[in-house]
């Protein structure tokens, strides 16, 4: 899986903290990378649903495959929660690796994010791909504490082979405009701080370099509980939201004490 797994992880480091990002050629065998690319481009012309970009995932969520467009972003997006059996196995294992690559450049403990911590922190792997000529998203900034919030970049498509323009940027801590995807070959892998400037160009293509732009990575985030998300509320049937709430009230009335949650009162 890893063809250079030996790589100077302390230069990583350095290049981070002077220009916030790092591109380590050769990480992965090239051969796995083709072997994603093409599980995941059929994947998501056949499986994915339209709905939102899903931010604040919840406590077992469940794995999805979506495609959201908007005026500022317009991808497919596969979540996968390691709390799930995975959407694909070769994915999974190597997203874990990557991600506990990544805490070692970032000097904690390399499985942080795999166990959830009591304030909710972990990560979930994803696969975005950005579609030929509207794919893009928009420029942003990755901030919710002050943990390092370095991520790592798996490239599955590439510039100058499956499309002709546009692509991920960075502005580099030298306020530099830094096109990171005309710099990555097969097996490459990015590392970049999130805290800083960048987004993805609205993807071009040109002749046979028509497949759009497809990237492998870990967010980090903090895990809500299923009975603080919004989300969940506004997708209960406002019939079971009724019965949920009237439940109480008849065991109350009736006198019946610590009932199953999964018992049939009604």
């Amino acid at each position: 899986m890893f063809e250079n797994a030996s790589f100077d992880l302390d230069h990583v480091r350095a290049s981070i903290l002077r220009d916030g990002y790092c591109v380590v050629p050769d990480v992965i065998d090239v051969e796995v990378v083709y072997e994603l690319q093409e599980f995941w481009l059929a994947s998501f012309k056949d499986q994915a649903s339209k709905a939102p970009t899903l931010w604040g995932p919840v406590l077992g969520e469940a794995n999805k495959v979506h495609f959201h467009e908007s005026e500022e972003d317009c991808l497919f997006r596969a979540y996968d929660f390691l709390w799930n059996s995975p959407l694909h196995a070769r994915t999974r294992e190597i997203g874990v690796a990557l991600n506990r690559l990544r805490n070692r450049i970032v000097e904690v403990d390399e499985k942080t994010g795999e166990y959830f911590a009591a304030d909710g922190y972990g990560i979930y792997l994803t696969v975005s791909y950005y579609p030929p000529v509207d794919g893009r998203m928009c420029t942003h900034q990755d901030k919710s504490d002050e943990r390092r919030h370095w991520h790592f970049i798996l490239p599955l498509t590439f510039f100058g082979t499956d499309f002709s323009g546009g692509g991920n940027f960075i502005v580099d801590r030298h306020g530099n405009r830094v096109l990171t995807d005309e710099l990555i070959r097969p097996g490459g892998v990015l590392f970049f701080d999130g805290a800083l400037t960048h987004g993805v160009d609205q993807i071009q293509i040109s002749g046979a370099q028509n497949r759009g732009r497809m990237q492998m990575f870990s967010i980090p985030t903090f895990f809500e509980s299923p009975v603080q998300n919004e989300r969940l509320a506004e997708s209960m049937p406002f019939k079971n939201f009724i019965k949920a709430k009237l439940r109480p009230i008849k065991h109350r009335l009736t006198g019946i004490r610590g009932a199953a949650p999964d018992r049939n009162y009604f």
